[in-house]
């Protein structure tokens, strides 16, 4: 039997932000896989540009839409320095003057924000429970191939609570290689995200 095409998803298993290469002439690439670590919270919406045009008394006789970029956001458990370089750029400097004293600081510089792929997994997933056929999909991840920080909560504190990051992002098309936004990918084995 073939793989099912509809799936009922519950939970979001694991998220990662990736160092995206898209320049014209060369190959685009997604690489260094960082983890957002205790991913509570995903969402994908796209970004709609319409138009139409009236004729005589008002009707519609045109109408037109396309999509122009995706918008994600996320929320996450654990506040995490190598994220924040993935998002905003630069790097994490290290010290260790004595064991008791070592230090790990990211500057947050200003200057262009650089583009980042992220992708995403769901697996505890039900199907042919609306009379669907197929084989069970073991996993579903989305990937977006070219993304940038648009906001957020980076760090918050809060008496008696816990604090949760999170950001939102674009995606838009890449120049090189993909024409798409991204994919969503049912897959009958269980995928990870080692590798975009």
């Amino acid at each position: 039997m073939a793989l099912a095409k509809s799936a009922i998803t519950f939970d979001v298993q694991d998220c990662n932000v990736y160092t995206v290469a898209d320049a014209i002439g060369a190959a685009y690439t997604a690489s260094d896989p960082k983890d957002v670590p205790g991913i509570q919270e995903v969402s994908v919406e796209p970004n709609f540009i319409t138009a139409e045009i009236k004729g005589d008394g008002g009707q519609v006789l045109a109408k037109k839409g396309k999509v122009d970029r995706l918008n994600f956001s996320c929320t996450y458990a654990e506040l995490s320095l190598e994220v924040l370089a993935k998002l905003f750029g630069g790097s994490i400097t290290s010290a260790a003057p004595a064991d008791t004293t070592e230090t790990n600081t990211f500057s947050i510089a200003g200057g262009s924000l650089p583009y980042f792929a992220i992708a995403f997994l769901l697996s505890d997933l039900q199907t042919g429970a609306t009379g669907g056929t197929g084989d069970a999909v073991a996993t579903v991840k989305m990937q977006l191939h070219k993304c940038q920080i648009t906001g957020g909560t980076l760090l918050a504190g809060s008496t008696d609570d816990f604090a949760t990051p999170s950001f939102t992002a674009e995606c838009i098309i890449p120049q090189v290689t993909h024409t798409s936004f991204g994919t969503v990918t049912f897959a009958e084995t269980a995928e990870t995200l080692a590798t975009y």
